[in-house]
C-alpha cells in the first residue's frame, strides 16, 4: 500500500500546483509546484489557513467555496484571483474535489492552473486588433486622397493614348495596394503568431482556445486577401523555377472538373512541343484557378471551357503599340462560351475590387491577381470578348531555353513541431517591426536557439561584428528602412561563409532574381506565417549544413 510519504513524492512530480486541506481548512499537503507558485517554503504554509496568507476578501471567497465542497461533496471548478507572497495578483482556475478517508475524515484535494499569461495574451490580441483597425482607417483615408490625385492626373493626360492612361492608373493602384498589404502582413503575422501560441497554451477543449482559433482563422483569411493585393501590385517575393506549362495543366486537369461543375465541358489542348517558362509554380497555378473560376461564373447555364497552350513569337512589328517585348513566348489561351463583355467592362476587369457579380458573390480580386502575377513573371495578358460571344484570355509568358530540373523532397508545412529536436545554434534575427521581432525571438528561443536581434541592417552588422562566436543562421526581413535585408545578407555572408540565410517577407520592392539578390542556397518564407512553420523552416535549413547534420547524428 502507498504511504502518505509515497503519495507526497508522487504529487511532487506533477507540474501543476496541488494542495490538500483538512476539515478545518488547514493545508496538510503541498507539492513542490504549489510552493514555487506561491513563493513560499512548505513549512510556512502547512497547518495554516487562507486567512493567514491572503487578503481577507480573497480568503473569504476561498473559504466559502471550500465549505461548499465539504458540505455537498460536489466537485468545484472556479475562475479566481489570488495574491502571492510577492504581492503579484494571478488569474487562476482551481479544481477542488472532496476526498473521504477510510476513517470518515474529509479532505479537499485541489489543483491550480495559472491563466495569467493567457489573459495577458488575450489583451495583447485586443491591442493588435485595435492597431489594425486604426491602420485600416488611416490607409483608407490615404487611399481616398491618392485616388483623388490620381483622377486629376488622368484628366490632365486626357490627350494621351487609352493604353497609357490605363497603365498609369494600374501602376498607381498597385503601389497603394502593395503598401497597404505590406503593413497588414506584418500585423497579421503578429496576430497569427500569438493566437497560435494561445491555442497551444490553452489546452484542448477550453473556450479560450476556441476563441483564439477563430481569431487565427479570421487573420489567415485576411492574409489571403493581402496576398492577392500583393500579387496585383507585383510586390510578392516569388521563387521562380523552370516550369513545363503542359505538366501543370495535366496535373490540375484532374481537379478542375469538380471545380467548374458537370454542366460545363472542359477541354485541355496542350501543344506537344510547347517550351518552358520561368515562374513561381504556386502563382501560375493560382492564375489558372482564377481564370477558370472566372470563366465558370460567366457560364451560369453551362457551356464549354477550353485551355490551350502553344508557342508564339512577337517581332518588333507585331509587338509595336501592344507593350510586348519582341521574343519567344508560351501562350496559355483560356476560352469560354459565356455571356462575354462590352468594351467598357473590359477596361476595368483587371482593377482591384471591380466585379460584375452580385453582392457577396466575389471580391473583385481574381483577375487583378492574375494581372499582377503575369506582369511580375515578365508576361502579358490580353482579353478578347464581345457581349453574348464568350471571352478569351491570352496569357503570354516568356519562353526560356532551360529544361525542367529534377525535383527533390522538401519539408512539408504542417509537420508536427513536437517531433523536432531542440536547437543549439545561434541565430541573428533582423526585423524592424518591434512586436513581430519580439514574437519571432520568443518562438525561436522556446526551441533552445540563441538569438541576437536587430531592428535594422546597420544594427545587425554592428551586432555581428561584436560577436566573436559562430552565427549559424541569418533570419532577415527584406524590406526595411535603410539597407535592405538582401544587401545585408550579401555583406554578412562574405564575412561569415558558413552562415545560412532565411528571408522572411511577403513584400519586396526589388526584383530579387534579376538583381541577383538572393544568396545561393538561401530560403524564403512568406509572411504571414505560423510559429510552427517558422520552426520547421529553420530546422530544415540548419539540418542541411553538413557539420550540423554530423553533430545531430552523433
Amino acid at each position: 500500500m502507498f504511504s502518505f510519504a509515497d503519495f507526497e513524492r508522487i504529487v511532487n512530480t506533477i507540474a501543476d500546483p496541488i494542495f490538500v486541506k483538512d476539515r478545518q481548512h488547514r493545508w496538510i499537503l503541498l507539492n513542490d509546484a504549489y510552493c514555487r507558485f506561491m513563493g513560499v517554503e512548505r513549512k510556512q504554509v502547512i497547518g495554516k489557513s487562507d486567512y493567514e496568507f491572503f487578503p481577507t476578501n480573497e480568503a473569504d471567497v476561498f473559504w466559502e467555496k471550500d465549505e461548499l465542497v465539504f458540505k455537498i461533496g460536489a466537485e468545484n471548478v472556479n475562475d479566481e484571483e489570488f495574491t502571492d507572497s510577492a504581492g503579484v495578483t494571478h488569474s487562476i482556475t482551481t479544481k477542488k474535489s472532496l476526498y473521504v478517508s477510510a476513517t470518515g475524515e474529509k479532505f479537499i484535494v485541489g489543483c491550480i492552473r495559472d491563466l495569467t499569461d493567457l489573459k495577458r495574451g488575450r489583451q495583447d490580441l485586443q491591442h493588435a486588433r485595435d492597431r489594425l483597425e486604426l491602420l485600416v482607417r488611416e490607409r483608407t483615408a490615404e487611399l481616398a486622397a491618392t485616388n483623388k490625385a490620381l483622377l486629376q492626373q488622368i484628366a490632365e493626360n486626357e490627350r494621351t493614348s487609352d493604353q497609357l492612361r490605363q497603365s498609369q492608373k494600374m501602376e498607381a493602384i498597385g503601389l497603394l495596394a502593395g503598401g497597404i498589404a505590406h503593413d497588414f502582413n506584418n500585423l497579421l503575422n503578429v496576430i497569427i503568431g500569438y493566437t497560435a501560441i494561445m491555442e497551444s497554451d490553452a489546452g484542448a477543449g477550453s473556450r479560450l482556445r476556441e476563441k483564439a482559433t477563430q481569431a487565427r482563422i479570421a487573420a489567415e483569411k485576411a492574409a489571403s486577401l493581402t496576398r492577392q493585393l500583393l500579387a496585383f501590385s507585383r510586390k510578392q517575393v516569388l521563387q521562380p523555377e523552370v516550369l513545363a506549362l503542359n505538366d501543370i495543366l495535366t496535373s490540375m486537369g484532374k481537379m478542375l472538373p469538380s471545380l467548374i461543375g458537370e454542366d460545363i465541358e472542359l477541354l485541355i489542348v496542350p501543344e506537344a512541343s510547347v517550351g518552358c517558362v520561368k515562374a513561381d509554380r504556386g502563382q501560375i497555378e493560382q492564375v489558372i484557378l482564377n481564370v477558370v473560376v472566372n470563366a465558370r461564373d460567366a457560364m451560369p447555364l453551362g457551356g464549354k471551357l477550353t485551355l490551350e497552350t502553344s508557342n508564339t513569337e512577337f517581332t518588333s512589328g507585331h509587338s509595336r503599340g501592344g507593350g510586348i517585348e519582341p521574343g519567344q513566348y508560351v501562350l496559355l489561351a483560356v476560352t469560354d462560351t459565356g455571356k462575354g463583355m462590352d468594351a467598357a467592362t473590359q477596361a476595368h476587369i483587371f482593377e482591384p475590387f471591380f466585379t460584375t457579380k452580385a453582392a457577396g458573390k466575389g471580391t473583385g480580386l481574381g483577375l487583378s491577381t492574375v494581372y499582377g502575377i503575369v506582369q511580375q513573371s515578365g508576361g502579358h495578358i490580353r482579353v478578347h470578348s464581345r457581349p453574348g460571344q464568350g471571352t478569351t484570355l491570352n496569357i503570354y509568358l516568356p519562353q526560356v531555353a532551360e529544361a525542367v530540373p529534377m525535383t527533390t523532397p522538401t519539408v512539408v508545412e504542417g509537420t508536427a513541431v513536437e517531433g523536432l529536436s531542440r536547437g543549439s545554434e545561434t541565430i541573428l534575427l533582423v526585423e524592424d517591426l518591434e512586436n513581430l521581432r519580439t514574437l519571432l525571438r520568443e518562438v525561436l528561443q522556446s526551441k533552445g536557439y540563441t538569438v541576437f536581434e536587430a531592428d535594422s541592417a546597420e544594427m545587425a552588422m554592428e551586432t555581428a561584428s561584436r560577436h566573436n562566436g559562430r552565427i549559424d543562421l541569418l533570419v532577415t526581413d527584406i524590406v526595411m528602412p535603410g539597407t535592405r535585408g538582401w544587401k545585408l545578407a550579401q555583406h554578412l555572408v562574405t564575412l561569415r561563409p558558413e552562415m545560412k540565410v532565411l528571408y522572411i517577407s511577403g513584400y519586396t520592392d526589388t526584383d530579387l532574381c534579376n538583381d541577383n539578390a538572393l544568396i545561393a542556397g538561401a530560403a524564403l518564407l512568406e509572411k504571414p506565417f505560423r510559429p510552427d512553420v517558422l520552426l520547421l523552416k529553420v530546422r530544415d535549413i540548419l539540418s542541411i549544413h553538413p557539420e550540423r547534420r554530423q553533430a545531430e547524428a552523433g
